[in-house]
């Protein structure tokens, strides 16, 4: 019987109730690594890695109350370090009495056939995976292909494909609704006569080469308008179709497919477009006719306003300054007062009028774009102020100013308008400043005339520049109501715009930005201008 155990191949190891090794076979030599004599008198827990140590006393627990421990799997420790899996059967051991006082253990070294089962529970599991992604696959690729048909089903848009011979392999509702017309089983050089295809003329049948999916199976690319005249579209219809070659995963062409759209409508609508366009056009002859009789009226109106409303202007003056010289000592006070009343009325009657005309004749003037340098007309502008700068403190802060393409005579205009405003509106301040700077925005000058003046409030801004507009009553501040009138009209000739900032008792800042208009449009000006002077000399 010790000659079996000694030499089987499983460990067959036996030990006190204390876990102490009594015998070792060669079998477990085999399995653990240590010799009889390195085993023999050693605690079993040699053998126990350190996470697995509370194992030994459950099982000698086990073996005191006499139990067997069949078919243990576990884990245990060699003597190179090296972890392997066993089976083990562990049984008490009784003496001649019946007491139990051992346990002997047969343990089998099963490591390999763990790792063949974790392998195998691995490829398992692996093979499980690759099941569900390829359900997952198939359910993906079933639901893209519902998703597609129903993309197909649900577009507006026409989509026909054919296969490198010319056979019809998708034809979505939407062809069928602007053709009128299926997919029918006919060759590719009958197509153009079966569905009724023309060139936009409408009369000519179009070439069988020059069909979109005949170009597109041999791998052209193309976008074109056709006519589509069956027995199903009476009435035909306009398509606007783009074709292209398809190719399979190597780059070969393997048939081709076109996209195409009703286009009827917008054709429609173009020739309704064309047909306002012709009525619109006849309507601006006749506009610019009755506005260039207009014109000869308005520039008529200007000839009496500067001659016949002058005159009685004038005597109106002269008679009263007669009065006023040969009569004014031994008038009462109240005639007094009655004349000078009339002398004022008429000079600011004769100033409204002299603004009236400016305004008008900047409507009326051609553009002379040049080069101008913006210095020299401020400085020039500057002079011309110096009697209303006579016995002030004036600061002028002037930038320098880059070139502008502009008409220089109306730039001035609009300069002198601005920097006597601000001259006007600071006159209650101790030092008046006035500023004159630029700056670039979204690539275009912006040029600025501030003033430390009394200001004004945004909210009547709207009113700013209309004709006879004030915003300070005369008697604060003299005017006409016009000069800021003549600067957007002088700034809107040029194609820019003109705007301010401001606040009650600080300041002001006027705006305006150059864009002149192209000379075409100068010429034309100029065209008008002389027409009408023609018609008003005539």
């Amino acid at each position: 019987m010790a000659a079996v155990v000694d030499s089987s191949d499983d460990a067959i190891i036996s030990k006190t109730l204390e876990g102490i090794i009594t015998s070792w076979n060669r079998g477990a030599e085999t399995v653990f690594g240590y010799a009889a004599s390195e085993a023999v008198g050693q605690p079993m827990l040699m053998l126990i890695p350190p996470e697995r140590v509370a194992e030994e006393s459950d099982i000698l627990a086990r073996i005191r109350r006499g139990d067997s421990v069949e078919h243990f799997e576990t884990v245990r420790v060699r003597k190179d370090g090296k972890k392997i899996d066993i089976s083990a059967t562990i049984s008490p051991v009784r003496d001649d009495s019946g007491v139990i006082v051992g346990a002997s253990k047969i343990a089998r070294d099963i490591t390999e056939r763990k790792q063949a089962e974790e392998r195998l529970a691995g490829q398992a599991k692996e093979l499980s995976r690759q099941a569900d992604e390829l359900l997952r696959s198939q359910q993906a690729l079933e639901s893209q292909t519902l998703m597609l048909q129903s993309v197909l089903n649900s577009m507006e848009e026409g989509l026909v494909a054919a296969d490198e011979q010319g056979k019809f392999i998708l034809w979505n509702p939407a062809a069928t609704k602007i053709v009128g017309m299926g997919a029918d089983n006919v060759p590719a050089r009958e197509w153009n006569t079966h569905y009724g295809v023309y060139l936009p003329d409408t009369i000519t049948p179009l070439p069988n080469e020059q069909n979109p999916l005949a170009r597109a199976i041999r791998g052209e690319v193309s976008t074109v308008e056709m006519f589509l005249r069956n027995p199903e579209l009476e009435e035909g219809r306009w398509i606007e179709i783009s074709g292209g070659p398809l190719k399979g995963r190597n780059g070969a062409i393997r048939g081709g497919v076109v996209a195409f759209r009703d286009i009827t409508q917008r054709k429609i609508d173009e020739r309704e477009i064309r047909k306002l366009n012709e009525e619109l056009e006849d309507r601006v002859e006749q506009r610019t006719a009755q506005l260039a009789a207009a014109n000869q009226e308005l520039e008529a109106f200007t000839y009496s306003v500067s001659h016949d409303l002058r005159a009685p202007l004038r005597h109106i003056g002269g008679f009263s300054k007669i009065l006023s010289e040969d009569f004014g000592p031994g008038l009462p006070p109240e005639a007094q007062s009655h004349l000078k009343r009339i002398e004022d009325g008429v000079h600011r009657m004769g100033l409204l009028v002299d603004e009236l005309l400016n305004l008008a004749r900047v409507g009326r003037l051609a553009l002379q774009l040049q080069a101008t340098g913006l210095n020299a007309v401020v400085e020039e502008v500057v002079s011309l102020l110096q009697p209303e700068v006579a016995g002030r403190a004036v600061s002028w802060k002037i930038a320098d100013l880059p070139p502008a393409e502009c008409d220089p005579i109306l730039i001035k205009q609009v300069f002198q308008n601005l920097m006597a405003n601000a001259l006007k509106f600071t006159r209650t301040r101790e030092r008046a400043i006035i500023e004159i700077n630029y700056r670039q925005e979204d690539g275009q000058m912006v040029i600025a005339v501030r003033d430390n003046g009394v200001g004004f409030s945004m909210k009547y801004k709207d009113k700013l520049f209309g004709v006879f507009q004030r915003l300070h009553r005369a008697e604060e501040f003299e005017g006409t109501g016009i000069g800021l009138a003549t600067v957007k009209r002088i700034i809107h000739k040029h194609g820019g715009r003109v705007w301010a900032e401001a606040e009650l008792d600080k300041g002001a800042t006027f705006y305006f930005t150059l864009a002149a208009v192209e000379s075409t449009d100068v010429r034309a000006n100029e065209t008008e201008n002389k027409s009408v002077a023609a018609g008003v000399q005539s």
